[in-house]
């Protein structure tokens, strides 16, 4: 492709990201793709090694997630007209394709990097705010570590309480107590999910928060226990999207009495 059709292609893709909010899912994304969201926050990463780590990325997720992707750009390309529905006409064919080097995929990787590093950052600041407790010790310490590396995990897999809505409302019913939190844990604690927590977890490493990493990296050592009721960071993980979720619903009951 020639520069002007690159700038064309990128152009268009933007228009479809912008207008359909098409991204790839952070659950599913791997080493790669947090490899690229580092080198994406970074500034002493040269255009040579940002690519290869894209094409990388790219390469990694593009297999799993171009079905997806197929899917959701027929179904917005079937309610479309005018510029969008031309937009959508040049982005099907890339959809269509098995290469991960297509215009595509790269700039889905690229988005999904992007959001990565920005949910990274959020992630260092909780870890940051947490850490006096956490270097501290003792029970107090231990309880704001858990407390702080559940939240970390539903903003780095970009878990959403609408996804669990079933499950966290037979929570509520049950009255909150220990027997109610093992179902809830393993009512949703699937092994690839609480498999990919441990892994997020483990590439935290903040300077300004050393206790608060150690003990990120510590509680996702080795790998998940069978029972997701007995999984150190699957059930604070999982209670940190409980209170996400009734956050919502206290919120959205304040405005419709406002």
């Amino acid at each position: 492709m020639s520069t002007a059709d690159v700038e064309r292609s990128a152009q268009v893709i933007a228009r479809v990201l912008r207008r359909t909010g098409l991204v790839f899912p952070r659950g599913m994304l791997g080493d790669g793709a947090a490899r690229l969201a580092a080198a994406l926050d970074g500034a002493n990463t040269g255009a040579g090694e940002l690519d290869a780590l894209l094409t990388a990325a790219s390469h990694d997720l593009w297999a799993d997630l171009q079905p997806p992707t197929l899917a959701a750009v027929r179904m917005h390309l079937a309610r479309a007209d005018g510029q969008d529905r031309a937009d959508l006409e040049t982005v099907i064919g890339w959809a269509e394709l098995d290469d991960p080097d297509n215009p595509l995929a790269r700039a889905l990787t690229v988005r999904a990097a992007q959001e990565l590093a920005t949910a990274l950052r959020r992630a260092e600041d909780q870890l940051r705010a947490v850490e006096p407790s956490v270097a501290a010790g003792g029970r107090e310490g231990a309880l704001a570590a858990a407390r702080t590396l559940g939240a970390v995990v539903v903003l780095l897999l970009d878990l959403d309480p609408e996804d669990f809505a079933i499950e966290i409302v037979d929570y509520v019913d049950r009255g909150q107590g220990s027997d109610a939190v093992d179902g809830l844990a393993r009512a949703t604690g699937d092994f690839e999910t609480r498999l990919w927590a441990r892994e997020v977890l483990r590439h935290l490493d903040v300077d300004a928060a050393p206790a608060a990493s150690a003990a990120a990296r510590a509680l996702a050592s080795g790998a998940p226990p069978h029972d997701a009721a007995e999984d150190a960071v699957w059930v604070p993980s999982i209670l940190a999207l409980v209170d996400e979720g009734l956050e919502r619903v206290l919120a959205q009951e304040a405005e419709a009495d406002a």
